[in-house]
């Protein structure tokens, strides 16, 4: 029997704390060499600007095995459809047999902005209080979650290049915050100042400049994962204690550092410390008051297999889905 579960199945099933806790085994597994996942695999469709990826993964400690189709169409807004969409697959992992297909939409938000969470909590100072946003979509919203639950953050300041869309984030999301939420006119006005800042946009050329950084900040870049394509210039990133989620990854699929090194300006070494050896201890994380650090993330098949088997077993605990004999 395959457990099929919705959207609205998933929400409430699981916190952005435990998420970031199982996010922080996971990414230790991976890194240890235990954990099985060979890189995306993506399918343009240009004529649409959207791309189709498929991400296995097999996490024997975590007993979680599976894989996720993933979908990003950037004009589906415009047509009342979300950008990512998508379903995970998860199998038993000693007999291969499917055990449930879940949405992955909502769970790769969660899961995106929990592993952001996790590298804040590794890498920003403790004293960290602001909080800059740019990009006021999905990925927003989880990621004030996710930075709150791991720093006390006093104040949110948020851009979109669409206000609209910031107020309604800001509307939505002050409810759940204990820190004001307050929008912005320009992602200078948002990032200067801040402890902490997340840059979650579309957009495929540089959305701030370093010299709008605070001493000691600490970025998490999370809106571009492909090549050619951009959030950050070089200036932040040649100056920043960069930290991946999978160097491998990372060199193949992620122009903010894939342009740095053709420009001769950096090298793949400098980019090949993963968030995982930070958890285990064998690398270190922030190495004075004053750095600032950069965690650059591509998204991996791990971060969502460790999240939909958390998801999967509060699920069976709590009766959640609907069950369906896909076998017979």
């Amino acid at each position: 029997m395959v457990l099929m579960l919705s959207r609205s199945d998933i929400k409430g099933l699981i916190t952005m704390e435990e998420t970031i806790e199982a996010l922080g085994k996971a990414f230790a597994e991976f890194s240890r060499g235990d954990a099985a996942m060979p890189v995306r695999s993506v399918i343009m469709a240009p004529e649409h600007d959207g791309w189709f990826g498929i991400m296995p993964a097999y996490l024997p400690g975590s007993g979680a095995m599976g894989l996720k189709s993933v979908t990003v169409y950037k004009r589906n807004p415009a047509k009342g459809m979300p950008v990512i969409m998508g379903l995970n697959l998860m199998l038993d992992p000693e007999t291969g047999e499917p055990i449930a297909v879940m949405d992955a939409g909502y769970l790769t938000a969660v899961r995106t902005a929990a592993a952001s969470g996790l590298a804040t909590r590794l890498l920003a100072r403790e004293d960290a209080r602001e909080l800059a946003l740019l990009g006021a979509g999905v990925q927003g919203r989880q990621h004030l979650l996710a930075i709150a639950a791991v720093r006390p953050i006093q104040e949110a300041r948020v851009f979109d290049v669409s206000r609209e869309n910031a107020e309604r984030l800001r509307q939505e999301m002050q409810p759940a915050s204990r820190a004001p939420i307050r929008v912005v006119s320009t992602a200078e006005e948002a990032v200067r100042g801040a402890d902490v800042v997340v840059t979650t946009s579309t957009s495929a050329t540089p959305i701030l400049e370093h010299s709008w950084l605070k001493s000691g900040a600490h970025i998490n870049g999370i809106g571009s994962h492909s090549p050619g394509l951009r959030e950050l210039p070089t200036e932040v990133v040649v100056n920043a204690r960069v930290v991946v989620d999978s160097r491998e990854a990372a060199l193949k699929e992620a122009g903010d550092l894939q342009i740095p090194i053709e420009e001769g300006r950096a090298t793949p070494e400098q980019f090949s410390d993963e968030i995982g050896e930070l958890v285990e201890g064998t690398k270190p994380g922030r190495t004075s008051p004053d750095q600032i650090t950069l965690y650059k993330s591509v998204g991996i098949a791990v971060q969502d297999m460790a999240v939909a088997a958390l998801v999967y077993r509060r699920a069976v605990e709590k009766g959640v889905g609907t069950r369906l004999d896909l076998l017979s």
